[in-house]
């Protein structure tokens, strides 16, 4: 153990000094000169333990010490950036992974896309000629209704259509019936019509309460006498045969009626106006129609 310095033992000398000049029964010593000398004796035993240290080697003590704790920082820091580094690393290289599926499908995509288009372009070049074909299908399918309409009226423009007769009226022998039965109903200048064919229609049979009776299409062997049924037909109105009305209209297809309907307002509005028309067949309307039915659709716009 290295001796205490010369300072040292001078202040541990005075300190007894003046511990022993102190008398220990003086009546007048107080607490406060006992803590003094307590005090003055701990920091003389604690300047005794410190050993005479140079100023070179306290020098080098504390650089010793500073290179210690700055390897010890170092290495702190280096174990912590290598740590990052790995998470870093990590994060990375997972990122890197999913960029690479993600190229991978939109490569795909492109490729799909490529096909698709090409296959589109293949469709769309296989199309154009079916499309010009199917063009020309229609407007011959136009051509062929318009032709079967009009070959069915033509078919059907001997016939009348005999309406709200009672069922069973005709008998067994329809034709004959009805010869002599229309010039007596409208009163006309001949005794009977020749008739090919007399029918009723589709259906169930009326009851006369739930049901209309079915209508009876007649086919008559003369045109003359088809338009000269209508006329007087027409100009009788509303027929009366026992406690009924019976009505004869000519008999059209339904294409016709329907294409007719479209003037039914028109004709309405004529009929208030007194106004006398005639539709030409199928269903071409005369000019008057056309600019009252053009003038109405002004008003209402």
């Amino acid at each position: 153990m290295p001796k205490p310095s010369r300072q040292a033992r001078t202040d541990r000398e005075v300190t007894e000094d003046s511990i022993a000049s102190t008398p220990a029964s003086t009546p007048q010593a107080t607490s406060a000169d006992c803590d003094a000398n307590a005090s003055a004796l701990t920091k003389a035993g604690s300047l005794a333990n410190f050993p005479e240290i140079s100023s070179d080697t306290l020098l080098k003590m504390i650089s010793t010490a500073v290179a210690e704790e700055g390897q010890r920082t170092q290495k702190s820091v280096k174990e912590s950036f290598d740590k990052f580094e790995s998470i870093l690393d990590a994060k990375l290289n997972n990122i890197i992974r999913r960029i690479d599926d993600v190229v991978a499908t939109t490569d795909s995509l492109k490729t799909r896309q490529t096909e698709s288009e090409a296959r589109i372009s293949g469709l769309e070049d296989d199309i154009a000629p079916m499309k010009r074909k199917m063009e020309e299908l229609e407007k011959t399918n136009k051509e062929l209704i318009s032709k079967v309409v009009d070959l069915e009226g033509r078919s059907r423009r001997d016939n009348i259509k005999l309406l709200n007769l009672a069922e069973a009226t005709e008998g067994g022998n329809p034709i004959e019936f009805f010869e002599g039965f229309i010039p007596k109903l409208l009163k006309l200048p001949v005794t009977s019509v020749a008739i090919d064919r007399a029918h009723r229609g589709f259906g169930a049979p009326g009851d006369g309460s739930s049901r209309r009776p079915r209508p009876v299409y007649i086919k008559l062997q003369r045109s003359r006498d088809v338009r000269m049924i209508l006329l007087e037909a027409k100009r009788h109105g509303k027929i009366q045969y026992e406690d009924t009305y019976l009505q004869i209209v000519p008999d059209i297809p339904q294409s016709v009626r329907i294409a007719r309907r479209a003037f039914n307002t028109v004709c309405a509005h004529l009929i208030e106006r007194n106004t006398r028309f005639q539709m030409a067949y199928p269903a071409v309307c005369p000019s008057q129609l056309t600019e009252l039915k053009i003038h109405l659709k002004l008003e209402r716009g």
